[in-house]
């Protein structure tokens, strides 16, 4: 991602330069005469780079500052180009200094402003004798003038791409991906267009335009950025997870490893076996734009996987639904024993790429027991209500912890973690659970 900004950037801030030294100049020049007294000159100074120095008279424009021989014909010596527009450089110049500020021996530049509100910007470039004059972000001290840093803090998507610009009250920003790790950082500067990005390190520059509607339009790359409260990348949560749809509705049981655990008093015996999962439907209706489903999740028990205990033992499985594109859990409360829907019912909304989705369910939970060759048969009944062009209900029968302090921190999920998204959910391991997409 760097070597693709600077790809980008390098030949912008070039041409920058170019027309920067051409507004610099005087359009009332005549040939013959003596530049120097046409009243552009804002300063002088001596510049001395491998032992020679040279007199140097200075311009400044909003956008840099050109350094040119002291000769009656205006040759260009050498130039610095701001990292931002500087709107009133011409009125606001102050002084500029070609001293060695490194101790190298080469000249190096600093130009300062005093803004007509009071405010000083010292921009600063340090001599490199393979790229020139290279800005000094560290040691240069920029005012924000001439716009509201408040109106850009935030996150900021940028449409189409897996990039996010989060910008800080202290004018710092960086772009992130949807794992939020940094890709780019740097200060910035406001004005009454938008901000200008400067890139640390590289001193790279991106101007990104305020529109009326209040986006953020980078014009180089021809992208557009968007304020969001979070990052939510393009890619399906499942998808960008490795998490495979793994098991298949009305297509007879799947084997869920270590699917049940079982233990007396608090925890006394505690022990995971293996179980079963289908899913039937009874009922899939569509009107008035919703969408019904009715189905049943059941759990069977083998006798193998409950051992023998000499007194009352409990036994739990663990089983949620998620959506597939953000992984929230549709959180749910502890169900004990056999309950009916009204004991279970919630309200959910969901969020994808600016569409909201309202999911309505209500479940039923039944437990029999010795029922053929299982020793314990678990059915929860649903009836779920959805936008008839939502498709990301999943599904999850969830493995168990190996540790009965793990399972019984599971039964206060509903308060610890309410709507998180799966691979954030505390005792869970999603890659050891069977996932059905109920909506195909």
């Amino acid at each position: 991602m760097k070597n693709r900004w600077k790809h980008i950037f390098i030949p912008v801030l070039a041409m920058a330069l170019c027309l920067s030294l051409a507004a610099c100049g005087n359009s009332d020049d005549v040939a013959g005469d003596d530049w120097r007294t046409t009243g552009v000159v804002v300063g002088s100074g001596t510049i001395a780079h491998d032992g020679e120095s040279v007199d140097v008279l200075v311009t400044v424009c909003e956008s840099s500052a050109a350094f040119y021989r002291d000769l009656p014909e205006q040759v260009l010596f050498d130039s610095v180009s701001f990292p931002m527009n500087i709107p009133d450089a011409e009125q606001s110049f102050n002084a500029i200094s070609f001293d060695d500020m490194d101790g190298d021996g080469e000249s190096d530049v600093l130009v300062s402003f005093i803004h007509e509100n009071g405010d000083a910007t010292e921009l600063v470039w340090i001599w490199d004798p393979v790229e020139r004059y290279v800005f000094r972000e560290d040691l240069s001290t920029v005012t924000l003038s001439g716009g509201d840093l408040s109106e850009y803090v935030g996150l900021w998507e940028y449409q189409g791409e897996n990039l996010w610009l989060r910008i800080h009250e202290d004018a710092t920003w960086e772009f992130v991906n949807d794992q939020d790790d940094v890709i780019e950082y740097g200060t910035l500067w406001v004005d009454e267009n938008g901000v200008t990005l400067h890139f640390d390190g590289s001193g790279d520059t991106l101007q990104l335009d305020r529109t009326v509607s209040g986006d953020l339009i980078d014009s180089v790359n021809g992208g557009t950025l968007l304020p969001v409260e979070g990052i939510q990348s393009s890619e399906p949560y499942f998808t960008r997870n490795g998490l495979e749809i793994n098991a298949a509705v009305e297509r007879g049981t799947f084997l869920l490893t270590d699917g049940v655990c079982s233990y007396s008093g608090l925890g006394d015996g505690y022990n995971t076996g293996d179980c079963y999962w289908e899913i039937t439907k009874n009922g899939d209706y569509t009107h008035d734009g919703i969408r019904e489903l009715h189905f049943d999740a059941i759990c069977y028990i083998p006798e193998g996987s409950i051992p023998y205990f000499d007194q009352q033992y409990i036994t739990n499985t663990d089983s949620e639904l998620y959506d597939f594109y953000t992984g929230m859990w549709l959180t749910t409360a502890t169900a004990y024993g056999n309950s009916q829907r009204g004991d279970n019912y919630y309200l959910h909304t969901v969020s994808w790429q600016g569409n909201s989705y309202l999911i309505e369910f209500a479940y039923s939970t039944n437990w029999q027991y010795n029922v053929g060759d299982w020793a314990q048969v678990l059915t929860k009944s649903y009836a779920v209500y959805l936008p008839e062009d939502y498709d990301g209900l999943v599904f999850a029968a969830e493995a168990q912890p190996d540790n009965y302090k793990d399972s019984a921190k599971r039964m206060q999920l509903d308060s610890i973690s309410p709507e998180a998204a799966l691979m954030n959910i505390d005792t869970v391991d999603p890659y050891r659970s069977l996932y059905f997409s109920l909506c195909y």
